[in-house]
């Protein structure tokens, strides 16, 4: 058993992951729900693009251009961070029982972090190991390793944050996050 694409999807994975926007997201939402959902969200969607990006590969990339993922990334963030900043909590509440009822952590978690990673460097250097390796099992496991490993210190940084600053300083700041992200996306979209 060759484990150099394993030890490589880990390596890679873990550097790359550091200071991505899926870890300014994953923190940002683990300091309004629980720790424990908004790691399960996250680990299905990163599993799940990592799926994608192993068994796919590079016909993704025809069905579905760079580009298109980016603007749709770009627009959902921007009404993410826009609907965050602009609706107060006390007007917002009857609307976001599901978000932020049991599963709401969840859902959101899994949402974000699928579309954040999906077409992402990640999911193009799972691509390329792959390829290069011909071990789509090993490169799988390497990855899905490293995301849980930074994932989790994530999510701990996040119920820290959570439980030292202001609700509405921590969703002023989240509304701002998307938005620069949501800004990000569309201007590479369109470079």
């Amino acid at each position: 058993m060759d484990l150099v694409p394993l030890i490589s999807a880990f390596i890679l994975i873990a550097v790359t992951e550091i200071g991505d926007k899926t870890m300014i997201a994953v923190i940002t939402l683990s300091s309004k729900h629980s720790r424990r959902t908004i790691f399960i969200g996250a680990i299905l969607a990163l599993a799940l693009v990592s799926a994608i990006g192993v068994l796919v590969g590079e016909v993704l990339f025809d069905l579905v251009p760079r580009q298109i993922v980016e603007i749709a990334a770009g627009a959902l963030f921007i009404l993410a961070g826009l609907y965050t900043v602009l609706i107060p909590e006390k007007e917002d509440e009857g609307r976001l029982k599901m978000v932020s009822g049991k599963y709401g952590g969840l859902i959101a978690s899994f949402t974000l972090v699928g579309l954040m990673e999906l077409g992402d460097k990640t999911q193009l250097s799972i691509i390329a190991l792959s390829a290069e390796s011909g071990e789509a099992l090993m490169v799988f496991i390497g990855a899905i390793a490293a995301f849980a490993m930074i994932t989790s210190i994530e999510v701990l940084l996040g119920g820290e944050i959570g439980k030292r600053v202001k609700k509405q300083y921590i969703r002023w700041g989240s509304g701002a996050v998307f938005l620069v992200f949501g800004i990000i996306f569309l201007i590479q979209a369109l470079l």
